[in-house]
């Protein structure tokens, strides 16, 4: 695409000169030479302050809004700089990429994990581009869809909710063909008030899918209030045979295995051999070995004396219960446990309900920290080893002496928590 034809669908002008167009960006810390900015704002930020860096760095234009007063060339005005990124979308998905397959991925948890799996398994037989990190928003979404080459004959995106009525919004631009949904379970309660909602929202994917893949319990607890696409196939861990290791699972397969690090990994990884199966992908598992998804998601670190296992990119009952079956119950595992938000008015009754998971699978040794975690800490006190904290810091003075009788630091924790300043801390204690 050229910056004239980008100007012309968004009813605009061009101020400077026409040239062509090598990806779309956001970001201006993270321009790329040839790219358009699209400079959005933000309750933080306005993009429009960083036109200059942008260009400077070799950005090919900018799209602004029509407030937009520095006299600059390269520059595209419009009424509003992310209605003109989500309309180029659209536009893109249908004129350039009408010939690609796009596999959409929804779910409570589990939609980064499925689409690393599944880039995995068919970047080695089809020409296949997916959505960078978690990009899921709306934000997110347009962009993948704007950097996907034409080429592309598939592209594995996420499509992501915390309210009613963003997944529709999302698939109306993405209008994938194929769509998963990864599991149905409790996430962002405190906005969609019900399982029964979360269900008919993240069953939205399916809106344009020929095909849709869901797990089995999932159609069968919800088949009567789901949205259906024209042709489901579901997916079963039960249909497999599988060992828990001391962290992690193992996947039998003819004849063969696969390891997990993250029991709610062999679950995607079901749902990805079941997509594969559909696209007469043989054997697609063994792509799978020495699988590692992105930071954050039971990620491993060696700290000197410590093996950290991070899995604080996010929280919620059903992730948190996943990564109690991941890890053997063991005297030199040490739990640091902080909230999980977005729960509303659920969130007492979510968090000592954890607090009954961990009792069921016998762990020990744990470290709460936040203000919802409470519950949880007074639901297991008396009954494990385990210590509260309303702050980071008070937990980081306390852990100072207190880890040392410990070998493994499992971190999980909501976002918000920011529990990777724990890693900082675990450098200092072991010195």
């Amino acid at each position: 695409m050229r910056l004239s034809e980008i100007a012309e669908l968004l009813n605009s002008e061009l101020i400077g000169e026409d040239r062509e167009i090598k990806g779309f960006s956001t970001d201006s810390r993270a321009i790329k030479e040839g790219e358009l900015f699209i400079a959005l704002k933000g309750e933080k930020f306005n993009g429009e302050d960083f036109t200059e860096e942008a260009l400077s760095k070799g950005a090919v234009g900018c799209i602004v809004s029509e407030s937009f007063n520095r006299n600059l060339r390269q520059i595209i005005k419009v009424k509003n700089p992310l209605n003109a990124l989500i309309g180029l979308a659209k536009y893109y998905r249908d004129k350039y990429l009408n010939q690609t397959n796009v596999i959409a991925i929804g779910g409570a948890v589990g939609k980064t994990t499925t689409k690393e799996m599944l880039f995995k398994v068919f970047s080695n037989f089809y020409k296949t581009y997916k959505s960078p990190k978690s990009y899921n928003n709306h934000i997110g979404v347009p962009l993948t869809i704007l950097n996907t080459p034409k080429e592309a004959q598939f592209l594995i995106l996420e499509i992501g909710t915390n309210h009613i009525g963003e997944v529709e919004f999302l698939v109306d631009i993405a209008k994938p063909r194929y769509a998963i949904l990864t599991n149905i379970e409790v996430e962002h309660i405190e906005f969609f008030k019900s399982i029964e909602n979360i269900a008919i929202e993240e069953s939205n994917i399916f809106k344009f899918a020929d095909v849709g893949f869901i797990r089995k319990e999932d159609y069968l607890k919800f088949s009567n209030i789901i949205k259906k696409p024209q042709k489901i196939i579901t997916f079963d861990i039960n249909d497999y045979k599988y060992e828990f290791l001391e962290i992690g699972v193992r996947l039998f397969l003819n004849d063969d295995y696969v390891d997990f690090i993250n029991y709610g990994w062999l679950e995607n990884a079901i749902c990805v051999m079941k997509v594969c199966e559909f696209f007469n992908i043989k054997e697609p598992y063994k792509f799978l070995k020495n699988f590692k998804s992105e930071s954050m998601r039971m990620e491993i670190l060696k700290i000197n004396d410590f093996e950290i296992i991070n899995d604080a990119y996010n929280s919620n009952p059903a992730s948190f219960k996943a990564l109690l079956y991941s890890i053997k119950p063991s005297k030199k595992n040490l739990f640091i446990i902080g909230d999980m938000l977005e729960l509303g008015e659920f969130s007492e009754f979510y968090h000592r309900q954890i607090g009954k998971y961990i009792l069921e699978l016998k762990h020990d040794n744990f470290i709460f920290v936040g203000k919802f975690v409470k519950w949880t800490y007074d639901e297991l006190k008396g009954k494990i080893n385990c210590y509260y904290f309303d702050s980071k810091e008070k937990a980081f003075e306390f852990l100072k002496n207190y880890s040392k009788t410990f070998k493994r630091i499992i971190l999980k924790a909501s976002r918000g928590m920011k529990f990777e300043d724990f890693i900082e801390n675990v450098k200092d204690w072991s010195s």
